[in-house]
C-alpha cells in the first residue's frame, strides 16, 4: 500500500520538500499538498512589495504547481483538524484527507482586534500587504495627507513603517507615518540597532510611539492610554503572530499560544506521525523566534524526516542555530543588519540583503512566476 503524506500548508519549511518532491513519489509515496492559496509568499521581501519596489509575482511561489511538478497532487482548502483517531486532516469543509504521514507548516497570523474593520490590516498574512499597498495609493490620490499607522515596534513593524514612506515619496505625495509599539523600538536588539533604527525613521519624519499601546481602534484613529488619539485612513498591524487554531482544536499538546509542542526530529510529542515545521510549532528548548530563518533551516531535516518516515528508518535531529542573520529593509534604501551584537548599517546591508532574497527566490520559484503578469 502507497504512503499517504500529506502537507498542510505550502510554507517556508516545506518548500525544501516539495522542490525534491520527485524523490518521495518516485518511492511509492502519494503526496497531497493542502493550501488555502497556490501562491505563497515570501515574508523576507513583503516590505519591498508593500513599497512598490517589486511586484507581486516577484515574491510568491506558485506551490500548488510545485506539488503537480514533483507527481503530487494539491487541494486547496484550509487545514481546521486533525482526526489522530482515523488519521485524517479535516478541512473547513468538512473534507477528510487520510494520511500516513501528515506534516503541518499551517504559519501563523496577527490577532485582529475585535470588532474587525477594513482600514485596520494584519502585517501577516502576507497577501493582505498587497490590498493595503493599493489602499495606500488610493489614498494618496484621494487625500492632500494621508495618515498612515504602523502598531508594533519589532523588524516587521520597522519595516512596515519605511515600507509606506518610500511608497508615498515614490508617488511624490506627501503622507504622515505614525510607529506606535507597546515597548522599545527594536526591544531585544542590540541597542545600536535600535538607535539606528530610530535615527532612521524619525530623520524621514515618521512618528515614532514608545511604551505605549493602542486601547482601541475608531473609524478613523487609534486611542492611547494617555487619551491621546492618534488619526489614521490606514493602520497595519505588526504586533506578533499567533499559529491557528487547528492544533488545540484536535486535543493535541500545545504550548501556550497553540503551536504544537514538538521532539527534537520535529513530530509531535505524542503522536509520531505528526510532524510540522515553521511558527507552528515549539520545539523541546521552548518557543523559537517567529522569524523566517527557522523554517527555512528546519526544511531540509523535514524532508530527510519525511522521507525516513516512508522508508521506515530513523528520523534525524534538528537543532536551532543560536545566532542567525537578519536583515531589515530600511525602505530608503538602506539595510540594518544584525547578527547578535554585531551590527551594521546602510547600503552594502541592503545590497546583501537583495542578493540574499533574490537568490532564495530564484531556488525555489519555478513554473514562470517570474514572467507572470501584475
Amino acid at each position: 500500500m502507497r504512503h499517504r503524506l500529506v502537507l498542510a500548508g505550502g510554507g517556508h519549511a516545506h518548500l525544501y520538500t516539495l522542490s525534491r518532491l520527485a524523490e518521495l513519489t518516485a518511492r511509492g509515496a502519494l503526496v497531497t499538498l493542502v493550501t488555502p492559496d497556490r501562491y505563497h509568499y515570501y515574508s523576507g521581501m513583503a516590505p519591498a512589495m508593500l513599497a512598490g519596489t517589486c511586484r507581486p509575482q516577484d515574491i510568491r511561489f506558485d506551490v500548488a504547481c510545485l506539488a503537480e511538478r514533483g507527481g503530487g497532487s494539491c487541494v486547496i482548502g484550509t487545514a481546521h483538524r486533525i482526526d489522530t483517531v482515523n488519521r485524517s486532516l479535516i478541512l473547513q469543509d468538512g473534507t477528510g484527507i487520510p494520511y500516513d504521514t501528515l506534516s503541518c507548516n499551517v504559519g501563523s497570523s496577527v490577532v485582529l482586534p475585535s470588532p474587525t474593520q477594513a482600514n485596520v490590516i494584519p502585517a501577516k498574512p502576507i497577501d493582505g500587504l498587497l490590498a493595503a499597498r493599493n489602499r495606500v495609493r488610493e489614498l494618496l490620490a484621494e487625500a492632500v495627507e494621508p495618515s498612515l499607522l504602523v502598531v508594533g515596534g519589532g523588524p516587521a513593524g520597522v519595516e512596515l513603517a519605511g515600507a509606506l514612506w518610500r511608497l508615498a515619496r515614490d508617488a511624490g505625495r506627501p503622507a504622515r507615518v505614525t510607529l506606535v509599539t507597546g515597548g522599545t523600538l527594536l526591544a531585544g536588539m542590540p541597542p545600536k540597532a535600535q538607535k539606528t533604527a530610530r535615527h532612521s525613521l524619525a530623520s524621514r519624519g515618521i512618528a515614532i510611539h514608545e511604551q505605549t499601546r493602542v486601547t482601541r481602534f475608531g473609524d478613523n484613529s487609534a486611542l492611547l492610554p494617555t487619551g491621546q488619539e492618534l488619526p489614521f485612513q490606514m493602520a497595519l498591524l505588526a504586533t506578533g503572530v499567533t499559529p491557528p487554531a487547528i492544533f488545540r482544536d484536535s486535543g493535541l499538546p500545545v504550548a501556550d499560544d497553540g503551536s504544537l509542542l514538538v521532539n527534537d526530529r520535529l513530530q509531535a510529542v505524542t503522536h509520531p506521525e505528526l510532524l510540522g515545521g515553521g511558527d507552528c510549532i515549539t520545539p523541546p528548548d521552548g518557543r523559537l523566534t517567529r522569524v523566517g530563518v527557522y523554517a527555512v533551516r528546519q526544511g531540509p531535516v523535514l524532508f530527510a524526516n519525511l522521507l525516513a518516515r516512508i522508508n521506515g528508518t530513523s528520523l534525524s535531529p534538528f537543532s536551532p542555530q543560536k545566532r542567525f542573520l537578519q536583515i531589515l529593509n530600511l525602505g530608503d534604501g538602506s539595510g540594518l543588519m544584525i547578527r547578535g551584537s554585531w551590527v551594521l548599517a546602510g547600503r552594502i546591508a541592503y545590497l546583501l540583503k537583495q542578493i540574499i532574497d533574490y537568490r532564495y527566490m530564484h531556488h525555489y520559484q519555478r513554473c514562470g512566476e517570474r514572467n507572470a503578469p501584475s
